[in-house]
């Protein structure tokens, strides 16, 4: 059963970058639906859910009075990859903010999770949920994902899709991403 997750999930991602026309550099911007769900699900509630890394749990009542970001990725994705430096720099900035907190969804392995957080230096907590959790919880939007939550737990800004480079995606990072999130602080 495992395998035929795998096979659909594979399948999933090609054909999801096949609708993906962007040139290097460029935004891989959504499509139009995902564009209509991003306006349908914020001002709403986060979905319910539960996760642990082994040391933590979280959930939406331990986030409740936090500014939360929340990065849906996976290691083949190479959006996901390329916003990985930017992340970091947006969490080194914020780190130390009380009210702020950073988690991030993969339904990559707990190996896979190892590898990519030790080669990336990757500081915020990241948890493992299987393909279909992760797909409950980021409405279908597909990879890169990021989310940012007010401290009523409602989302306040919703954006799938990522950048094709490294440079690119900082500049999204910062210019877009930073300051919604301070403007929730």
């Amino acid at each position: 059963m495992k395998s035929v997750y795998t096979i659909f999930f594979l399948a999933v991602t090609f054909f999801s970058y096949g609708q993906m026309s962007a040139k290097p550099g460029q935004t891989l911007n959504l499509d139009s639906f995902n564009k209509e769900e991003a306006k349908k699900v914020t001002g709403t509630p986060f979905p319910h859910f539960i996760a642990t890394d082994g040391e933590t749990t979280v959930s939406n009542k331990s986030l409740q009075g936090k500014v939360v970001l929340i990065n849906f990725w996976f290691e083949a994705c190479k959006p996901c990859v390329a916003e990985f430096g930017a992340l970091n720099e947006l969490y080194e900035i914020l780190k130390d903010r009380k009210e702020f907190v950073f988690i991030s969804f993969t339904p990559d392995d707990a190996q896979t999770i190892k590898r990519v957080k030790e080669n990336y230096q990757l500081p915020y907590r990241i948890f493992h949920v299987s393909q279909e959790e992760c797909y409950r919880l980021n409405q279908g939007a597909g990879f890169p994902l990021s989310i940012i939550l007010g401290k009523d737990g409602r989302i306040r800004y919703f954006h799938g899709g990522g950048q094709a480079t490294k440079e690119k995606a900082k500049e999204f990072v910062m210019d877009q991403m930073l300051p919604k999130i301070k403007a929730e602080l």
